[in-house]
């Protein structure tokens, strides 16, 4: 499996203008379906199968298949697993690992669709109409690592970032967050007040607390650094769907969705570095007195809240006996974004310490956009053998290309011409083949099994990424179903996701002046590989 380079923390870099960058786009446009349990275990390749709820966000004919009225509610644990390697700078051998875990409570389904039977023989013979809510992705990760470097420090890399910024507008006096001049460099004015930096030899240089000066102006880090870090993902999207669906001889299913998507998703993450000698150099903060950097931690969380609207029209068309064919498209969603994030720093030293209120934070900055999110179409084909095996496949198709960050008002202004850029330039499209089979055991048990290929592909490199972005997901599920002989039925399904191993950054290269000249040194590497399990169980009921 290809490993893929992840941009570092970009949202910090330029922390008071959102978090809108075309990984968060690809993050929340993006649809991995959940819905029920029998769904779940058949791969989602429901396109052509119909009749359950899980299927009405996939195609809207599904919901007419049935011929009967039925209500579900779908519970489940989410569980997700990761293990994040480091090296102390990128190609470095790797110092070690850390294991991380975080299950949390989901409900990726619950509905009603009630079916009216116009008790004809020939023509229309049923319609339905129902309202679902289906999860359409879960953001579940939690991820450590730690190691020792002696090349670089997030300190550095914040020094060199602020360079050209005068010192005189980022004190404490005024409120530097609301100048103007400094738009795009909270992080920057933080790590200030944070006595984190200081101004260099020059005003327009900066250098970090756990970094040395030398006669000739040179910086360095002052010694070996012990460093750790922590991400947390939560959150998900969901899908609230309004649904009505036609049955024409029992050959031919039309059907149309009104959603309504809801989107939560929180973000944290914590950056630490401590000194692992006593050779740090001494610090003059305070006349007469010396300051021994010690340790520093920043600490940023986001917290964003969506809704949007989309509508989708899908068939399923029975040619002949055995055989279904179905397809759907959906417009893209138009969604309503508002993201609050909030960043806070301390920097501890033995001896003086500058900062007795040990930490500073950043005002709550709240940002609000627009995000249009791509169309995309799938079809899919099913096979029933008698009353006995089912077989199913899906292909979707979405082209991430087409999306577009705008005003409030859903103007695509220049404010938003790199963003948009990016997504043109950068984004490809993504395409998912799904396959399913069930087998009726008795006339009351069926079992189940499914499987999902996803692969995100990328027009072309990104800077800063090591080959062409071609991530692929393989999901694998397994189920079964218990249909009562009145009107309850069960079914319960475990889905294993294996995603693609990743490389992420807790920060960017930078530079240092190395006598008289700028030298890049890069950021510590941190190898993610992540895995996660879904166990899901549908109580339903016929009526």
């Amino acid at each position: 499996m290809k490993k893929i380079l992840a941009l570092s923390l970009l949202c910090l870099a330029a922390f008071s203008a959102g978090a809108q960058t075309l990984d968060d786009a690809l993050n929340y446009g993006d649809i991995n379906y959940y819905g029920t349990a029998r769904s779940a275990a058949l791969g989602n390749a429901m396109t052509a199968v119909g009749g359950d709820l899980g299927s009405v966000g996939i195609n809207p004919a599904g919901a007419a298949v049935a011929g009967y009225s039925q209500f579900t509610v779908t519970p489940g644990l989410s569980i997700s697993s990761t293990q994040a390697t480091y090296a102390p700078f990128i190609g470095a051998k790797v110092q070690g690992s850390l294991h991380d875990a975080q299950t949390r409570f989901v409900m990726p389904n619950f509905g009603v669709v009630v079916n009216m039977d116009t008790r004809r023989d020939y023509g229309l013979k049923n319609w339905t109409f129902g309202v679902t809510v289906n999860t359409t992705n879960v953001f579940n990760e939690r991820m450590s690592a730690k190691g020792l470097t002696g090349k670089s420090s997030m300190l550095g890399e914040l020094a060199n970032r602020s360079t050209g910024i005068p010192y005189t507008l980022m004190g404490n006096d005024a409120n530097p967050y609301r100048n103007t001049a400094l738009n795009g460099h909270w992080s920057s004015i933080l790590a200030y007040q944070a006595y984190m930096i200081s101004p260099h030899l020059q005003d327009d240089l900066y250098m970090g607390s756990s970094e040395a000066v030398y006669d000739d102006g040179s910086i360095d880090v002052g010694g070996d650094i012990n460093q750790s870090y922590f991400r947390q993902r939560t959150g998900s999207k969901s899908d609230a769907v309004i649904n009505m669906a036609f049955n024409w001889n029992d050959r031919f299913y039309l059907g149309g969705n009104i959603g309504i998507t809801s989107l939560d998703y929180i973000e944290h993450i914590n950056r630490y570095e401590q000194a692992a000698s006593d050779q740090f150099p001494a610090w003059e903060f305070k006349e007469g007195t010396k300051s021994y950097w010690r340790e520093a931690r920043d600490r940023y969380t986001l917290e964003t809240d969506g809704a949007g609207i989309y509508a989708k029209i899908g068939f399923i068309w029975l040619p002949v006996d055995g055989l279904r064919l179905g397809g759907a498209i959906q417009t893209p969603t138009l969604f309503h974004i508002s993201e609050r994030c909030q960043m806070d720093a301390v920097c501890n030293f033995d001896g003086y310490n500058p900062d007795p209120d040990q930490g500073q934070s950043t005002p709550l900055d709240e940002y609000a956009y627009r995000l249009t999110t791509p169309f995309s179409f799938n079809l899919g084909a099913a096979y029933t053998l008698g009353s006995r095996a089912l077989l199913s496949a899906d292909w979707e198709r979405t082209g991430f290309q087409t999306m577009r960050f705008g005003d409030q008002d859903g103007a695509y202004q220049s404010d938003w011409a790199d963003f948009n850029e990016d997504i043109r330039t950068y984004a490809g499209v993504t395409n998912s083949l799904r396959a399913g089979a069930e087998l009726r055991v008795t006339e009351a048990f069926s079992l189940r099994a499914g499987y999902c290929y996803k692969d995100y592909a990328e027009k072309t490199v990104r800077p800063g990424y090591a080959e062409k972005l071609r991530r692929t997901t393989h999901t694998g599920s397994i189920g079964f179903g218990y249909s009562s002989p009145g009107s309850f039925f069960v079914d319960c399904a475990v889905r294993y996701t294996l995603a693609p191993d990743s490389w992420y950054y807790p920060y960017d290269s930078y530079e240092i002046l190395n006598s008289g000249e700028w030298v890049t040194v890069d950021p510590p590497e941190i190898g993610i590989s992540s895995r996660l399990m879904d166990v899901v169980l549908t109580l339903g009921w016929r009526f």
